[in-house]
This record gives structure tokens, sequence and C-alpha cells, in this order.
């Protein structure tokens, strides 16, 4: 193993330091040359080998299980975990809600939003369940009840976006797809109130759904495609706390 030298001579090295041995054991842990299940060593031999401080090693490990990479069990150790779909997902929320003001926009994040949707959409027309379909219908039933309710209906339309990527049959999609409608829900909430907003929203959630049903998989991709461009298009600019601005409109 490569040999990393991350020494703090100064409070203003502890970043750098800390970062340099997060990259190090991370990249140990990416290609493989440590497994899930695999024990770390101590963090004095961590220290040793790195060339830093314990405590420089006590808060990489944390970021390390921040980020889903360790574990660590009390009285035992710290050892290398399995990634999950909750780890991933929880990553891209810490990455969202962190971003800096204008490092990420709207437009960035519904071409995300499309790059996932659609094809979520398109694989759910041929590979949706009976119980997905009944999910699906029922969501969009309460968004109907709730038209106008801001919160409750945001939080039905949310739950359709995700529950139709579910259907995918794909499980990458909506663990992808969670965050990034988490971080937006904010800017539902409040076009929900312009005009023809609900309407034209449940209109495109019916014609989505219908296309999915009838296993038309063109005409469902078409159909959310076009629905988050208007979604897009409603979008207000000043929303998301800060964390993700409005940025250009395409």
């Amino acid at each position: 193993m490569r040999r990393v030298t991350a020494s703090e001579p100064g409070r203003r090295e502890r970043p750098t330091a800390v970062a340099r041995v997060v990259e190090v054991l991370a990249r140990r842990i990416d290609s493989g040359d440590l497994s899930p299940g695999d024990k770390l060593p101590g963090e004095a031999t961590l220290a040793s080998e790195l060339s830093v401080s314990r405590p420089i090693v006590r808060e990489a490990l944390g970021q390390l299980r921040e980020r889903g990479y360790v574990t660590t069990v009390n009285g035992s150790g710290t050892y290398v975990q399995s990634p999950d779909a909750e780890t991933i997902a929880d990553a891209l929320r810490r990455h969202l809600r962190l971003a800096d003001r204008g490092s990420i926009n709207v437009a960035q994040l519904y071409e995300a939003r499309a790059a996932i949707e659609v094809t979520a959409a398109r694989l759910a027309a041929t590979r949706a369940s009976a119980q997905s379909l009944a999910t699906l219908e029922g969501l969009l039933q309460s968004m109907r009840t709730s038209a106008t309710r801001s919160t409750a209906y945001s939080s039905a339309d949310m739950a359709f976006h995700v529950e139709l990527a579910r259907a995918s049959g794909n499980p990458l999609l909506p663990t992808l797809l969670e965050p990034l409608v988490e971080v937006i829900v904010t800017g539902m909430i409040e076009s929900h109130g312009r005009d023809g907003a609900v309407d034209d929203g449940i209109t495109m959630h019916e014609r989505v759904l219908e296309c999915v049903k009838a296993g038309d998989a063109d005409g469902a991709a078409e159909a959310m495609a076009e629905h988050l461009a208007q979604s897009q298009r409603l979008f207000p600019d000043h929303v998301l706390t800060g964390r993700v601005t409005a940025g250009s409109r395409r």
C-alpha cells in the first residue's frame, strides 16, 4: 500500500490531512484492496502508517462512516461496509444539502430528473406489477383529493414519481431519484398556487399512468418528458433555501 504523509503542523493543515486520509482509505475500499467485512487496522496503526496523528485518523474514519464506507462495532473495531441503496441515497442527500450556492441550479436538477424519470417511465410500461399500478393509481387519487392543499398534494406528487421509478424494476432509479425530488419539494409547494398548475399536473400524471398501464413505453417516456418540462417552467426561481439556485432556464 502506498504510504501517504499527511502531517499536521498547524490548525490550518487539519482539513487537508483529514481529507488525504479519507481519500487513501476510500481508494483502498473502492479498488477492492479492502473488501466488505474486512477490519481496518486500529487508529494507532493507521496513524503510524499514514504519518498523521490519531485524532486525524479518528476524524477521517468519522467521515467515512458518514459516507457509508465503514461501520464501527463497539469493542471490536471498524469494518468495511457493503453499500446499500439507503447509503447511496443518503450520500446524495448530503451532497445536495451541502452544495454551495450556485453550484447546482434548477436546470441541472431537472436534467438529472429527466435522465432518471424518462427512462423509468419507459421501463415501467413493460415491467410494472399489478401492485405497483394500484399504488400509482392510489397516489394519483390522493393528488386529486388534495388538490387544494399544497403540502399534501406535493407529497402525493413526489411519492408518485418515486413509485413510478420503483415500478421500473431497476432499484437504482428510485434510489437516485428520491433525494432529487426531496430537494425540490419546496418549489413544488410554492408553484402549487399558479394558475392551472394543479389541473395540468394531474392531467399529465394521468397521461403518464395511462401509457404505463397500456404498455406504451414510448408514450410513457414522452409524457414524462413533457411533464418535467412543464414542471420546470413553473418552478419558482428563488426557492430551495439557498442550497441550490434556479440558475438559467433552457
